[in-house]
């Protein structure tokens, strides 16, 4: 397990200022935060904060993709009032760091860090300036722990670093995943974004007992195996580093037995014995989902394993025709109660919100951050806490 520097390891909490880089990019529609859950993970920090006397909470953070610039959609006054009821407790909302000197309150919110263009610079000195703020630093944020940003990577050169709470949960369970997971291990891959996917596959190919893929990432394997696959989704530059993959996988990435086609036929492509193709009219239809002999197939080995670690949906499951593959997946997961679970992706969680979690399930805030976790990459975020 890796050995990390928490705020729990603290000795002298009391009369200090503390600057915490906190998770607060939500969706929001209407001026409503459809979905709360990434600021939910940033209350017990600011709690445990609060419960130990120190002077000074200053929250940083940031929300949406402002570049740079002054943005009111992207403002964090409605993550001032989210917290001030939940926290209960008056937050003083400061829109330029020289207004944060010298203050009384308890607790600071800065506005959106990103309206300044330093903050995605890495810029040093704009790092120090926030670091000058405070006495200690705490990043709470996982999802965006894989940023060379000034407010997550820079800026722990200036000041003593720590995890907050919820960063050092998911680095423990993910850890325990990659140092001592119980076995059989399941990685189940799907989604669309395939040069975060094939790192993991990659690092897990001596980890994981089996590796199920779907969507595109399932494409790739049978391109690069010569299946003919129309125009379902790839991304050519990719297609070498697939085939690598593949080729010392020594099988244990299972793909789909049959897919889902566009024109809504079902199509068995994946015999290894037979390089199959989507048939007449293949050049124009795309695979969208996993089939049933698939979903039996992939359930089997789900049902027998102690740890499952999940990210992607199994085809384009926002469409009803298509979404049977990821739902059935789903379930299974959530059937299996004596397995650890990890479910991380921002689509996945989408998936699974009406889902009851018990103990046994872990949901990551994060999902590209996680993928590189669990890649084994070196995060700019964890350089001085881990």
């Amino acid at each position: 397990m890796a050995k990390i520097k928490s705020i729990k390891s603290i000795k002298k909490l009391k009369n200090k200022i503390i600057l915490v880089r906190c998770d607060f990019d939500v969706p929001i529609k209407n001026s409503k935060i459809l979905d709360d859950t990434r600021l939910k993970s940033n209350l017990e920090t600011i709690k445990y904060l609060l419960n130990k006397d120190t002077k000074q909470i200053i929250l940083i953070g940031h929300l949406g993709r402002p570049n740079g610039k002054v943005d009111k959609k992207y403002g964090l006054l409605i993550i001032k009032n989210y917290l001030e009821k939940k926290l209960n407790k008056q937050i003083n909302f400061i829109k330029k760091l020289e207004d944060a000197v010298d203050l009384e309150d308890k607790i600071i919110l800065l506005e959106n860090v990103r309206f300044f263009k330093e903050e995605e610079q890495n810029n040093k000195k704009f790092a120090k300036k926030l670091a000058n703020l405070g006495n200690i630093y705490v990043n709470n944020c996982f999802a965006t722990s894989h940023r060379e940003h000034a407010s997550i990577s820079a800026i722990q050169n200036y000041l003593p670093s720590y995890t907050g709470l919820n960063l050092e949960n998911e680095i423990n369970n993910l850890s325990q995943i990659l140092n001592n997971p119980k076995k059989p291990l399941v990685l189940i891959i799907g989604g669309a974004k395939i040069e975060t996917k094939l790192p993991v596959i990659n690092n897990f190919l001596n980890i994981a007992d089996y590796i199920l893929v779907g969507g595109a990432v399932a494409n790739m394997f049978f391109k690069a195996q010569g299946f003919e696959i129309g125009e379902s989704l790839i991304d050519k530059k990719y297609l070498k580093q697939t085939k690598e993959i593949f080729k010392k996988s020594r099988n244990k990435i299972i793909y789909p037995l049959d897919v889902k086609l566009s024109n809504n036929k079902t199509k068995e492509l994946a015999r290894r014995s037979n390089k199959g193709s989507l048939g007449s009219g293949g050049g124009k239809v795309r695979i969208l989902d996993i089939g049933p002999r698939t979903i039996m197939l992939f359930n089997g080995i789900i049902k027998s394993a102690k740890t499952i670690i999940w990210n992607g949906p199994m085809g384009n499951f926002e469409n009803k025709k298509f979404k049977q593959g990821t739902e059935k997946i789903a379930e299974n997961i959530f059937n299996n109660k004596k397995a650890k679970i990890i479910i991380g992706g921002g689509e996945t969680i989408e998936v699974i919100k009406n889902f009851k979690i018990n103990k046994n399930i872990f949901i990551s805030t994060g999902g590209g951050v996680m993928l590189e976790f669990l890649a084994g990459k070196k995060l700019p975020g964890l350089k001085k806490i881990i």
